[in-house]
Protein backbone atom coordinates (compact mmCIF):
# COMPACT_ATOMS: atom_id res chain seq x y z
CA UNK A 1 0.00 0.00 0.00
CA UNK A 2 1.25 3.46 -0.93
CA UNK A 3 -0.19 6.02 1.47
CA UNK A 4 0.04 8.76 -1.17
CA UNK A 5 -2.28 6.71 -3.39
CA UNK A 6 -4.87 6.65 -0.58
CA UNK A 7 -4.43 10.39 0.07
CA UNK A 8 -4.88 11.17 -3.63
CA UNK A 9 -8.04 9.08 -3.86
CA UNK A 10 -9.57 10.75 -0.79
CA UNK A 11 -8.77 14.21 -2.18
CA UNK A 12 -10.22 13.29 -5.57
CA UNK A 13 -13.48 12.35 -3.85
CA UNK A 14 -13.74 15.68 -2.06
CA UNK A 15 -12.32 14.81 1.37
CA UNK A 16 -9.53 16.80 3.04
CA UNK A 17 -6.92 14.13 3.81
CA UNK A 18 -3.87 14.63 6.01
CA UNK A 19 -1.15 12.14 6.85
CA UNK A 20 1.13 12.22 9.89
CA UNK A 21 3.86 9.81 10.90
CA UNK A 22 3.26 10.37 14.62
CA UNK A 23 0.35 10.72 17.01
CA UNK A 24 1.77 13.97 18.40
CA UNK A 25 1.88 15.71 15.03
CA UNK A 26 -1.67 14.60 14.27
CA UNK A 27 -3.00 15.79 17.63
CA UNK A 28 -1.22 19.14 17.26
CA UNK A 29 -2.83 19.59 13.83
CA UNK A 30 -6.30 18.75 15.14
CA UNK A 31 -6.03 21.10 18.13
CA UNK A 32 -4.89 23.89 15.81
CA UNK A 33 -7.65 23.14 13.28
CA UNK A 34 -10.63 23.16 15.65
CA UNK A 35 -11.41 26.52 17.29
CA UNK A 36 -11.48 26.46 21.09
CA UNK A 37 -14.93 28.06 20.91
CA UNK A 38 -16.44 25.15 18.96
CA UNK A 39 -18.68 22.46 20.40
CA UNK A 40 -17.48 18.92 19.73
CA UNK A 41 -19.46 15.71 19.31
CA UNK A 42 -17.50 12.47 19.68
CA UNK A 43 -18.60 9.04 18.57
CA UNK A 44 -17.52 5.92 20.43
CA UNK A 45 -13.88 5.55 19.37
CA UNK A 46 -10.91 3.85 20.96
CA UNK A 47 -8.66 5.80 18.59
CA UNK A 48 -9.93 9.15 19.90
CA UNK A 49 -9.45 7.81 23.45
CA UNK A 50 -5.93 6.57 22.73
CA UNK A 51 -4.97 10.00 21.40
CA UNK A 52 -6.55 11.71 24.42
CA UNK A 53 -8.41 14.09 22.14
CA UNK A 54 -11.62 14.12 24.20
CA UNK A 55 -9.80 15.22 27.37
CA UNK A 56 -7.45 17.63 25.56
CA UNK A 57 -10.37 19.42 23.89
CA UNK A 58 -12.36 19.56 27.12
CA UNK A 59 -9.43 20.82 29.17
CA UNK A 60 -8.74 23.71 26.83
CA UNK A 61 -12.37 24.88 27.00
CA UNK A 62 -14.32 23.20 24.20
CA UNK A 63 -17.81 21.95 24.98
CA UNK A 64 -17.50 18.19 24.43
CA UNK A 65 -20.47 15.85 23.96
CA UNK A 66 -19.32 12.26 24.39
CA UNK A 67 -21.61 9.47 25.60
CA UNK A 68 -18.60 7.66 27.08
CA UNK A 69 -18.29 10.45 29.65
CA UNK A 70 -21.84 10.24 31.03
CA UNK A 71 -24.08 7.74 32.82
CA UNK A 72 -26.21 5.30 30.80
CA UNK A 73 -29.44 7.21 31.44
CA UNK A 74 -27.94 10.40 29.96
CA UNK A 75 -26.67 8.88 26.75
CA UNK A 76 -29.69 9.49 24.52
CA UNK A 77 -29.55 13.20 25.30
CA UNK A 78 -25.82 13.34 24.63
CA UNK A 79 -26.30 11.50 21.32
CA UNK A 80 -28.63 14.30 20.20
CA UNK A 81 -26.34 17.07 21.41
CA UNK A 82 -23.34 15.48 19.69
CA UNK A 83 -25.25 15.31 16.41
CA UNK A 84 -25.84 19.07 16.58
CA UNK A 85 -22.28 20.10 17.47
CA UNK A 86 -20.02 22.36 15.41
CA UNK A 87 -17.59 19.48 14.84
CA UNK A 88 -17.92 15.71 15.04
CA UNK A 89 -14.89 13.50 15.73
CA UNK A 90 -14.82 9.81 14.95
CA UNK A 91 -12.54 7.13 13.72
CA UNK A 92 -13.50 4.80 10.89
CA UNK A 93 -13.83 1.06 11.23
CA UNK A 94 -12.13 0.74 7.84
CA UNK A 95 -10.90 2.81 4.91
CA UNK A 96 -10.44 1.34 1.45
CA UNK A 97 -7.45 2.37 -0.66
CA UNK A 98 -9.99 3.77 -3.14
CA UNK A 99 -11.16 6.26 -0.50
CA UNK A 100 -14.36 4.76 0.92
CA UNK A 101 -14.95 5.02 4.69
CA UNK A 102 -16.90 2.20 6.34
CA UNK A 103 -18.54 2.32 9.78
CA UNK A 104 -20.92 -0.08 11.51
CA UNK A 105 -22.98 0.87 14.57
CA UNK A 106 -25.24 -0.68 17.13
CA UNK A 107 -27.24 2.41 18.09
CA UNK A 108 -26.47 4.31 14.83
CA UNK A 109 -25.80 7.53 16.76
CA UNK A 110 -22.34 7.81 15.25
CA UNK A 111 -23.16 7.01 11.65
CA UNK A 112 -26.22 9.27 11.66
CA UNK A 113 -24.06 12.22 12.81
CA UNK A 114 -21.39 11.34 10.23
CA UNK A 115 -24.01 11.24 7.45
CA UNK A 116 -26.02 14.37 8.27
CA UNK A 117 -26.34 17.12 10.85
CA UNK A 118 -22.78 18.20 11.50
CA UNK A 119 -21.07 20.48 8.99
CA UNK A 120 -17.50 19.76 10.06
CA UNK A 121 -16.43 16.12 10.32
CA UNK A 122 -13.02 14.83 11.35
CA UNK A 123 -12.11 11.16 10.95
CA UNK A 124 -8.93 10.01 12.70
CA UNK A 125 -7.49 6.55 12.03
CA UNK A 126 -4.33 4.50 12.04
CA UNK A 127 -2.88 2.83 8.95
CA UNK A 128 -4.02 -0.54 10.34
CA UNK A 129 -7.55 0.31 9.18
CA UNK A 130 -6.67 0.72 5.50
CA UNK A 131 -7.70 -2.18 3.25
CA UNK A 132 -7.20 -2.87 -0.48
CA UNK A 133 -10.83 -2.37 -1.58
CA UNK A 134 -14.38 -1.80 -0.39
CA UNK A 135 -15.26 -5.47 0.14
CA UNK A 136 -12.17 -6.06 2.25
CA UNK A 137 -13.06 -2.90 4.22
CA UNK A 138 -16.49 -4.35 5.02
CA UNK A 139 -14.89 -7.69 5.93
CA UNK A 140 -12.46 -5.88 8.22
CA UNK A 141 -15.27 -4.10 10.02
CA UNK A 142 -17.11 -7.34 10.73
CA UNK A 143 -14.22 -9.65 11.51
CA UNK A 144 -11.45 -7.42 12.87
CA UNK A 145 -13.16 -4.40 14.46
CA UNK A 146 -16.52 -5.68 15.69
CA UNK A 147 -15.51 -8.79 17.72
CA UNK A 148 -13.07 -7.03 20.10
CA UNK A 149 -15.44 -4.09 20.40
CA UNK A 150 -18.30 -6.39 21.36
CA UNK A 151 -16.06 -8.09 23.91
CA UNK A 152 -14.90 -4.74 25.31
CA UNK A 153 -18.51 -3.64 25.72
CA UNK A 154 -19.48 -6.94 27.40
CA UNK A 155 -21.99 -7.77 24.68
CA UNK A 156 -23.54 -11.20 24.59
CA UNK A 157 -22.81 -11.89 20.92
CA UNK A 158 -21.26 -14.88 19.15
CA UNK A 159 -18.43 -12.72 17.77
CA UNK A 160 -17.38 -11.72 21.30
CA UNK A 161 -16.91 -15.41 22.07
CA UNK A 162 -15.39 -16.79 18.85
CA UNK A 163 -13.59 -13.69 17.53
CA UNK A 164 -15.23 -13.45 14.13
CA UNK A 165 -18.55 -12.33 12.67
CA UNK A 166 -21.35 -14.91 12.76
CA UNK A 167 -23.98 -12.70 11.07
CA UNK A 168 -25.95 -12.97 14.29
CA UNK A 169 -29.41 -11.75 15.23
CA UNK A 170 -28.47 -11.16 18.84
CA UNK A 171 -30.28 -8.37 20.74
CA UNK A 172 -26.77 -7.24 21.73
CA UNK A 173 -25.56 -6.99 18.12
CA UNK A 174 -23.36 -3.96 17.50
CA UNK A 175 -23.63 -4.30 13.69
CA UNK A 176 -27.18 -3.03 13.20
CA UNK A 177 -26.50 -0.30 10.64
CA UNK A 178 -23.72 0.28 8.13
CA UNK A 179 -22.56 3.57 6.60
CA UNK A 180 -20.30 3.66 3.55
CA UNK A 181 -19.17 7.22 2.85
CA UNK A 182 -18.05 7.64 -0.76
CA UNK A 183 -17.95 11.46 -0.75
CA UNK A 184 -18.78 14.29 1.66
CA UNK A 185 -22.51 15.03 1.55
CA UNK A 186 -23.94 18.30 0.23
CA UNK A 187 -24.68 19.54 3.74
CA UNK A 188 -21.13 19.09 4.98
CA UNK A 189 -18.59 21.90 4.63
CA UNK A 190 -15.38 20.18 5.75
CA UNK A 191 -14.67 16.46 6.02
CA UNK A 192 -11.11 15.83 7.13
CA UNK A 193 -9.55 12.37 7.14
CA UNK A 194 -6.47 12.31 9.36
CA UNK A 195 -4.37 9.19 8.88
CA UNK A 196 -1.60 8.34 11.34
CA UNK A 197 1.27 6.02 10.47
CA UNK A 198 0.69 3.80 13.50
CA UNK A 199 -1.71 1.07 14.60
CA UNK A 200 -4.62 2.62 16.51
CA UNK A 201 -7.99 1.38 17.71
CA UNK A 202 -9.65 -1.80 16.51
Amino acid sequence: MEIQHVIDNLARKGFKPKYFDSQKDAVDFILHLIPSSSSIGIGGSMTIKQLGLDSKLFERGNVVYSHSLVAEEQRNKVYQLAAGADWYLSSANALSESGDLVNIDGAANRISALAFGVKNILYVLGVNKITPDLQSAIDRVRNVAAPPNAKRLNKNTPCAKVGKCCLCNSPDCICNATLITHHPTRYQENVYVVIIGESLGY
